[in-house]
């Protein structure tokens, strides 16, 4: 098993190796897709716009979840896979060990200042009196589990680090498929309503992340985890926090752009919160595609980055681009032709399917655009660059998103809203490119002068 991981990655022609490494990435995003819709879909049988406002209004609180297991998940990810390519096994082991041990003691931490925060977030967004109860409970229990939900994020992105990208498949099947059966018996049959979801969603995480552990505890993985391998070095966190902060700020820039864009829709009704966050759960779909695919090449972008076969990774850039464009090609057509029939499969009021459709119709521009976006923001990432990376996550929900929604918003109006997404994806794509382009070529001067 663990020759085959290094022959994918380093021999594997670069077409079959994507694959590999893509399709389990696609089909655990696939999974994904389902466990983020879950909650909205069950609680969308309830009929209560206010509960599923309430699912809504806690989307950035899962987007700060992320986030900071992102740090030690994609920084020591992308870290990871460098040193794997340069066959260093001992800053390897360290490399592992530091970002689960670390993200362990990290999710601890959030979880009690993320409680004792509940009221403070609630305000900040505007939450109704009509939503207000429903968002605390379920928010109480999101942050009870951070432990559970942390450890997850960060071990299935170091599992796919190191090319285990159809175990990394496995546990968000087995975490989805918990997700998917609690839901409703905690929902409907303990008549928990939202607070059930919450509860379904943490015990589903359990799920995936013990399995992620027995498999490393199993000695099944090509990096073993062990505390005796965890020692504080300054260059092993200083590698980590380089790409994993750009990553981590990515997120919280998400979770502060969701808070404005659902202050903002708060003005108008509580349906058009509700509005906004399913079609941001349904807009997941192609948004949780296109990051299959960029997960799945960030492993093999690191290792040639590490083991400097450049032309093997600018081969990985290409093809994965054009994979990406030609799903993108399906998806766009899919929106644009039925955007109230897939915002009717969560909810049938005809206020949130009216609203929610002209949310669709905006994102749909955004489509084609992500999936070029993805592909060259993991290519920064797992090269270590981390002051591009930087400037590229602090910008597409930053820099770029924030004033373009306060902007269209005050001239626009909601329809303005919900089209400061795609103008901040294309102003960010074109950022990502001119990076990625500068860097390929430096690497072409350097191999022309003979310095690599």
């Amino acid at each position: 098993m663990k020759a085959n991981k290094i022959y994918v990655l380093e021999t594997m022609p670069v077409p079959r190796a994507i694959m590999n490494l893509a399709i389990p990435s696609v089909l655990s995003m696939l999974v994904n897709i389902l466990y983020n819709l879950t909650d909205t879909f069950f609680i969308g049988k309830l009929n209560d716009p206010y509960q599923v406002a309430a699912v809504s209004i806690s989307m950035p609180l899962f987007t700060l979840q992320m986030a900071m297991s992102g740090i030690f998940g994609v920084g020591g990810g992308s870290y990871l896979s460098r040193l794997l390519g340069q066959k260093n096994s001992e800053a390897s082991k360290n490399t592992l060990a530091t970002s689960v041990f670390t993200t362990a003691l990290m999710s601890i931490v959030l979880g009690i200042v993320g409680i004792l925060s509940i009221p403070f977030f609630l305000n900040m967004v505007g939450a109704s009196g009509n939503t207000y109860e429903y968002t605390r409970q379920y928010m109480y229990y999101i942050l009870l589990g951070s432990p559970v939900v942390l450890l997850k994020f960060t071990l299935v992105q170091l599992l796919r680090a190191e090319g285990a990208a159809k175990e990394a498949m496995i546990g968000l099947f087995i975490g989805t498929g918990l997700n998917m059966i609690l839901d409703p018996i905690f929902i409907f049959g303990f008549g928990m309503g939202v607070t059930g979801a919450a509860v379904a969603t943490v015990l589903g995480n359990g799920g995936g992340m013990l399995y992620y552990l027995l498999f490393y505890l199993r000695k099944k993985s090509l990096v073993p985890l062990s505390f005796r391998h965890f020692s504080f070095q300054w260059r092993c966190y200083k590698e980590i926090l380089l790409i994993g902060v750009p990553a981590s700020l990515s997120q919280v820039m998400l979770s502060i752009g969701n808070t404005v864009s659902f202050r903002l829709a708060s003005a108008y009704s509580d349906h058009h919160v509700a509005s906004l966050g399913v079609a941001s759960r349904v807009f997941t779909i192609p948004i949780f595609i296109f990051i299959g695919v960029s997960i799945g090449i960030q492993a093999l972008v690191g290792y040639t980055y590490g083991a400097r076969n450049y032309q093997r990774m600018k081969e990985t850039i290409r093809t994965s681009i054009l994979i990406t464009l030609s799903f993108s090609a399906f998806l766009t057509l899919l929106f644009a032709l039925f955007p109230r029939e897939l915002i009717m499969i969560f909810i049938k009021d005809p206020d949130i399917v009216e609203i929610g459709t002209i949310v669709l119709k905006a994102y749909v521009f955004a489509i084609p655009i992500a999936s070029v976006g993805m592909i060259l923001m993991t290519t920064l990432q797992a090269m270590g660059k981390a002051l591009p990376a930087l400037i590229v996550g602090l910008s597409r929900q930053g820099i770029m998103y924030i004033p373009s929604i306060l902007i269209l918003n005050n001239i626009f109006a909601f329809e303005g809203l919900v089209f400061a997404m795609p103008l901040a994806d294309l102003l960010t794509t074109i950022l990502s490119l001119t990076f990625v382009v500068s860097i390929i070529r430096k690497l072409d001067k350097q191999i022309k002068a003979g310095a690599v």
